[in-house]
């Protein structure tokens, strides 16, 4: 697992009951769902019970680390101090996941101006006060991060 170091100041997200389980996994550097044990549905985000047949069967399942970017949005202006404009929030549509897994997150390090629709990127991770959370980075050509 490759962690960024903390960022002091940025919010961290609260887990609860039905999350926790995703959050733990971030900090072994995993991205989850939840998949149905009764129809197979992959769910996300997270629930109670299956939206697809009801079931409140279910289990967390390891995800592909990397993506698509599906839609984004530059922020050019803070509203946040721990924040520095320019920056990247993205729809990432999680790869092998037939588009059931959507994430948004800062898509990390990228020139605002060269972030387009259909581009691949990996997951990486970043430590903040009591979680870890999953940024994304685009890819190359060749398949490194940028």
């Amino acid at each position: 697992m490759s962690t960024s170091e903390t960022t002091a100041g940025r919010p961290s997200p609260v887990p609860d009951r039905i999350s926790r389980p995703f959050w733990d996994a971030c900090a072994e550097g995993r991205l989850t769902a939840q998949r149905c044990l009764d129809c197979g549905r992959l769910q996300w985000p997270p629930g109670p019970v299956c939206p697809a047949c009801q079931s409140w069967a279910a289990e967390w399942e390891d995800l592909s680390p990397t993506g698509t970017v599906v839609s984004f949005v530059v922020v050019r202006r803070t509203f946040h101090p721990a924040f520095e404009a320019p920056y990247v929030i993205g729809h990432v549509e999680v790869d092998g996941t037939g588009g059931r897994v959507v994430l948004i997150s800062n898509i990390d390090g990228a020139d605002p101006d060269e972030v387009r629709v259909g581009m691949p990127v990996s997951v990486h991770w970043q430590a903040r006060t009591g979680a870890t959370v999953p940024l994304f980075r685009l890819l190359t050509p060749q398949g490194g991060a940028r």
